[in-house]
């Protein structure tokens, strides 16, 4: 009897509130995962779907990724006046977005314009996704639980570098599509480069062991070093990436674009961000 009531007591116990929040979150995942592979909308009669990738489902997908950081962070320590309404105010934004993607994406069906004989629009399924996503979230962010214990330093750096890595990982993966029609291996680059970022921007939140971050800074002014390299001289590729696009020009590379400029102001936040969430780095990792 003893026995069974021993392992009774070591199974976790999971509150209802924080039931309904991780259902909600994972409601969130489905709807939002189904708002980036769904068409928006479909020209050429319906030969050509554009995914939410293509359009804004890829920086509502930023957001909502942001928003979970913020409730686990939240959830495992503290902080919960602030990251609660963050997070509330990451599903309004998304809300707010897919209704309006929605409304501009009927007018244009409506009113095609001259180019509509040909194109022959029609509205998808994909906003309408995106939204439920969204009020999911909020639904999430309300019920969450949130630790009673002020924020600290260390963790408040550490989720925004995790920020800073989701914003960049976002900008790499809805551009591979793009970058994959132009050259394999820059699409696979731009691929690696998002999924690697993800992947450290999960890991900073739910772990406080500097080892890897050696890697990251690595990865990242690899990154930066890249860029410089694009603007200034041109990636070495036959696919004419440097001569597409217009914007400033810096070199004889390709021109500097928004979602450019923003990827590399992530990518130098994220370095100052990890030095500063992680001051006992060893010299031997940095120099490595």
């Amino acid at each position: 009897m003893s026995t069974l009531t021993l392992r009774t007591r070591s199974i976790p116990h999971i509150s209802l509130r924080s039931g309904v929040a991780l259902s909600l979150a994972l409601i969130t995942a489905a709807f939002t995962t189904a708002g980036l592979v769904s068409p928006w909308v479909t020209v050429f009669n319906g030969l050509s779907p554009v995914p939410g990738l293509s359009l804004d489902g890829g920086y509502l997908a930023a957001v909502t990724a942001i928003s979970f950081a913020t409730l686990y962070v939240m959830a495992s320590s503290g902080g919960g006046t602030i990251l609660r309404i963050v997070a509330v105010l990451g599903g309004v934004v998304v809300v707010t977005d897919s209704l309006l993607s929605a409304a501009r994406i009927s007018e244009f069906v409506v009113h095609p314009g001259v180019a509509g004989m040909l194109t022959v629009p029609s509205a998808g399924p994909g906003p309408f996704f995106t939204l439920a996503g969204g009020i999911a979230l909020i639904g999430a962010a309300l019920a969450a639980p949130a630790a009673q214990a002020r924020l600290g330093r260390g963790m408040l750096l550490r989720l925004l570098l995790s920020v800073s890595l989701i914003i960049a990982a976002d900008l790499h993966l809805v551009r591979t599509p793009q970058h994959l029609d132009e050259a394999l291996l820059l699409g696979v680059g731009f691929l690696a480069a998002g999924l690697v970022q993800l992947a450290f921007a999960v890991y900073v939140v739910i772990r406080q062991d500097d080892r890897p971050i050696g890697l990251l800074l690595a990865v990242t002014i690899a990154l930066i070093a890249i860029y410089a390299y694009a603007l200034f001289v041109g990636l070495p590729l036959d696919s004419g990436h440097s001569d597409s696009g217009t914007g400033l020009r810096l070199g004889s590379g390709e021109p500097v674009t928004a979602t450019g400029v923003v990827d590399v102001l992530a990518e130098i936040a994220t370095v100052a961000l990890a030095l500063l969430a992680y001051p006992r780095l060893s010299r031997a990792q940095l120099a490595s």
